[in-house]
């Protein structure tokens, strides 16, 4: 059986599953899944691009291009 017939076998499967738990279990499988693509898909910056992101920072502010924190934090209504 070919992997696009056993997903069309699951979807099926799910739609008559009664079962909250296994829901529930699923929904966490499915998650866990999301996150470790996600995570996979990260790459880590280099020191070049962490300085000049600083530096673009440090021009922004200079030029009052910033939220003040209380301000974003009224903005979010915390």
């Amino acid at each position: 059986m070919n992997l696009q017939a056993e997903k069309l076998q699951l979807i099926e499967w799910l739609a008559r599953l009664q079962d909250a738990e296994v829901v529930q279990h699923l929904l966490r499988v499915k998650e866990d899944n999301e996150a470790s693509a996600y995570e996979a898909a990260l790459k880590p910056m280099t020191k070049k691009e962490l300085v000049a992101r600083a530096e673009e920072s440090n021009q922004a502010i200079a030029k009052g291009e910033h939220v003040d924190i209380d301000d974003a934090l009224a903005e979010l209504g915390d």
